[in-house]
């Protein structure tokens, strides 16, 4: 070794070293999670663990433990009196003594009452020549300690609350110390022979505690354990078992050590797709992902019939969907806790009991699934007919879900809080600041909030079964740069590329900037933070519903024509992917004034960075809300356009092609030839949208047909004078519309209008409409429209002829104005001056 240089030591050399190593791993709170303490495990192997090392070293820890304390002059009297100087805000100063007794006590085998044995190993392990008579101290410095704690957790510091067990008045010396040690060397060897003698036992919660219920008093195991079963016991049956209880954590690594493994927890979700049918996804928490036809498969999977959460209901054969948006579902096990509309999903074995509830079903595989959200009141029936009395003896897991992480935060805006699942009952909330905050509370798992939430708040059971830390933030944070899996795959193209190359040039319009919050500023905030490496069409529907609601799907395509959202088809299943549209400049003649407009997804940062460095560069920024309920247009005029675009770090489009060509030969078809898919719905041409269940008829079919296992893309057929296919929805309706020479827009008051319920433009036209009028198209309020400037509106007529009603002269329409009808078509009436179609 090189003089004077030393190698950094494995282990703590000093009792404050110790203290420090101790605190840390054992008193505070840890990614959210802060749980009341109710035991400890310390051996050999726990302490290097805690030092960031191996099994291996576990010897040397312990040695390394052992000098330090027999180091400490005042050790003995510690452990005789308690503590003898005031606790620090950081560690106590007396909490490496108590883990001394800890680790006495797992060295100690069998059921011993004899407290000289405890007194004889503290001896022999320490090493010294003393009786240690007195222990009374020990018993003090538990009580000072669970008194710090609650101080601390009081004043905010991230620590965990330490919950005192009733002891024997007798054991006012080693007490707290024999129910706090837990587990045992031998209460694991004693769960791995029960694991042993019955196989997979553990897949069952409720058969596992009827089995060791009577051989635990019986056993010589620990008093921990002894305490721990019974909390267990206590919580499954009343259904607030927790998969993070410290007895199912030992259950898990007996499993382990039994040459079994645990299965990991799984979550199962029903969507909605815009024809409201319904599709599965089931994932586990070890990143199996699968996409169901229906129930009975999925429950038909290992992953689902294994897990510890929807295992045992699954094999009871009822399953709960609680809502999270409009159109996503999660399945738990538990009945609903509150009087909220859930679905109910049955084993076929139940038919006859499910058909005489008040409930209509519908089947999905080998189960039945409600064909609508019932009642709580409802649920009670059914159970009640299908004698179920131990439905809440399944395990939980208490954590926040559903909402929108922004780094180790959540996104506090009360339409996107997160919830609490597993949380039952009213919570405690507590808001960990000086600062006062806003009125956060929840309620069954649900948060409620009458503004946006920020900072960090504490949520507890009262009765002290668990505890979480949350942090919330306003707004999203800037992605650095945008990446994932999903952006290697091509957009989906509804337009084929083509047209003339063109700088846009806009009429005079208002530069000012417009600093008013739009209508759904909080969820493009939301689905920002949460699109970072693309998001899934039924994660953002899941979001997007919770906000918009019925009007979802028409949201999030308006969008994608706003660039916000780039859309991709998913790959290997149906379904698409959507990916955040990179910041970018289009460069644009604003009058005779050189200007940009920009291009792709940008949150509240990006804006108010966008202006600042606009102004910065001399230039004029704005800022125009949209008509509809997209989000605004962002840009600026009078500046070197490059040279911005190389201060924000972004992309400069140069030059767009304006789209040109007709329906017929623009839009882009699939090759996916559909063998074997089924119908899953049909145009009705009376309501203008699409609909499940009856046959095809019109002056030209529309029908989606789906792949029975949804292992590929849903593809859309249209049959008139020819017949094509799509994966696009939206060009589908518009070539059924084109080929039925009916007109799908009406233009009006400068905007372009949709006439059905269903249809836009095709991306690559929206969007080319979005730099001709700078300003978003897409969803306003009970309608679909473009704004569409007088000089544009021969190129638009041009390249949709017959389909825009107002922009050309003939096209769709007869001399009088009368729509040449086929069949199924609408008639054309004169309404206020109007010709509605």
């Amino acid at each position: 070794m090189t003089p004077g240089l030393s190698s950094t030591p494995r282990f703590p050399v000093t009792l404050n070293g110790w203290e420090r190593v101790l605190t840390g791993a054992l008193l505070q709170a840890v990614d959210g999670n802060s749980d009341p303490i109710r035991s400890f495990e310390i051996t050999p192997e726990r302490l290097a663990f805690f030092c960031e090392q191996g099994p291996e070293l576990a010897e040397e820890a312990e040695s390394a433990f052992r000098r330090a304390l027999v180091a400490d002059q005042h050790l003995p009297w510690r452990l005789q009196h308690g503590s003898q100087w005031n606790p620090g805000t950081e560690v106590p100063g007396y909490f490496s003594t108590l883990v001394l007794s800890l680790l006495v006590d797992s060295l100690m085998d069998g059921d011993y009452g004899q407290t000289n044995d405890y007194r004889t190993k503290l001896r022999q392990w320490l090493g010294v020549d003393r009786s240690f008579m007195s222990l009374r101290g020990v018993a003090v410095m538990w009580e000072e300690l669970a008194g710090w704690l609650d101080a601390r957790v009081n004043q905010g510091a991230p620590f965990r609350r330490l919950i005192l067990p009733t002891v024997p008045k007798t054991w006012t010396h080693i007490g707290y110390t024999r129910h706090l040690s837990f587990p045992a060397r031998r209460d694991l060897r004693f769960l791995v022979k029960q694991m042993q003698h019955m196989p997979n036992i553990a897949k069952d919660p409720a058969a596992l505690i009827r089995l060791l219920d009577p051989e635990i008093d019986t056993s010589a195991v620990s008093v921990g354990l002894k305490d721990a079963f019974a909390e267990f016991r206590a919580a499954l049956r009343s259904g607030r078992a927790s998969v993070d209880h410290r007895f199912w954590r030992l259950v898990e690594r007996a499993l382990t050590s039994a040459g079994e493994q645990s299965a990991p927890l799984a979550e199962l979700r029903m969507e909605f797709d815009e024809d409201g049918q319904r599709r599965y996804q089931l994932s586990t928490l070890a990143g199996h992902v699968s996409f169901p036809p229906e129930i009975g498969s999925a429950v038909a999977s290992g992953a689902l019939m294994d897990s510890p959460n929807l295992g045992p209901a699954a094999r009871r054969g009822i399953l709960f969907f609680q809502s999270v948006g409009l159109a996503d579902w999660t399945a738990s096990g538990q009945p609903p806790a509150n009087g909220g509309g859930y679905h109910v999903a049955l084993s076929a074995r139940h038919e006859r009991h499910a058909k005489i509830s008040i409930a209509e079903w519908e089947t999905s595989g080998t189960w039945l699934v409600t064909k609508s959200g019932v009642p709580a009141s409802a649920v009670e029936d059914l159970l009640n007919r299908l004698g179920m009395h131990n439905v809440r003896e399944n395990l939980i897991s208490v954590a926040f879900t559903d909402g929108v992480r922004v780094g180790g935060a959540w996104l506090g805006v009360p339409n996107l809080l997160p919830r609490l699942s597993g949380a039952q009952g009213t919570i405690d909330v507590r808001r960990i600041s000086i600062r006062e905050g806003v009125d956060l509370q929840c309620t069954d798992g649900r948060l409620y909030a009458p503004a946006i939430v920020e900072g960090q708040y504490v949520f507890s059971d009262p009765d002290g079964a668990w505890s979480r830390r949350a942090t919330f933030v306003a707004c999203a944070e800037e992605h650095a740069e945008l990446r994932g899996a999903i952006y290697g795959s091509p957009l989906h193209k509804e337009w084929r590329s083509g047209g003339s190359v063109a700088t846009f040039r806009l009429s005079s319009i208002s530069t000012d900037w417009n600093d008013s919050p739009y209508e759904h500023q909080d969820l493009v905030e939301g689905l920002y933070a949460l699109s970072r490496s693309g998001i899934g069409e039924g994660e953002a529907i899941s979001l997007i519903s919770r906000v918009v609601g019925n009007r979802s799907w028409d949201f999030l395509r308006t969008l994608v024509e706003s660039t916000f959202f780039d859309e991709r088809l998913r790959l290997r299943w149906r379904g698409r992917a959507f990916t955040l549209g990179s910041a970018r400049l289009e460069l644009v003649k604003i009058g005779h004034l050189d200007g940009a407009i920009v291009s792709g997804a940008v949150p509240l940062r990006l804006e108010q960075d966008f202006k600042r460095t606009v102004a910065l560069h001399g230039g004029t920024p704005f800022r125009r809300l949209s008509g509809s309920k997209a989000p605004p247009i962002l840009g600026a005029i009078d500046l070197d356009a490059v040279r911005l675009a190389e201060a924000l770090g972004w992309k400069v489009s140069y030059s767009e092609m304006v789209p040109s060509a007709k329906p017929g030969d623009g839009l882009v078809e699939t090759d996916i030839v559909g063998e074997h898919y089924v119908p899953g719905a049909f145009w009705d041409w009376e309501r203008g949208r699409f609909r499940v269940g009856g046959a095809a008829h019109g002056p030209v079919t529309l029908t989606r047909f789906q792949h029975p296992a949804g292992r590929d893309h849903d593809v859309y057929r249209v049959v008139g004078a020819t017949t094509r296919t799509f994966t696009s929805r939206y060009s589908a309706i518009l070539d059924a519309y084109a080929q039925a020479r009916i007109p799908m827009f009406k233009h009006m008051d400068g905007r372009i209008r949709r006439i059905p319920q269903e249809g836009a433009l095709p991306i690559e036209i929206s969007r080319s409409v979005r730099l001709l009028a700078a300003q978003n198209g897409g969803a306003v309020e009970n309608e679909w429209c473009y704004e569409i400037a007088s000089r544009d509106q021969g190129w638009l007529a041009k390249l949709l002829p017959g389909l825009v009603l107002g922009l050309d002269g003939g096209g769709g329409f007869g001399k009088n104005g009368q729509s040449r009808r086929g069949r199924g078509a609408r008639r054309a009436m004169w309404i206020d001056g109007i010709i509605e179609a």
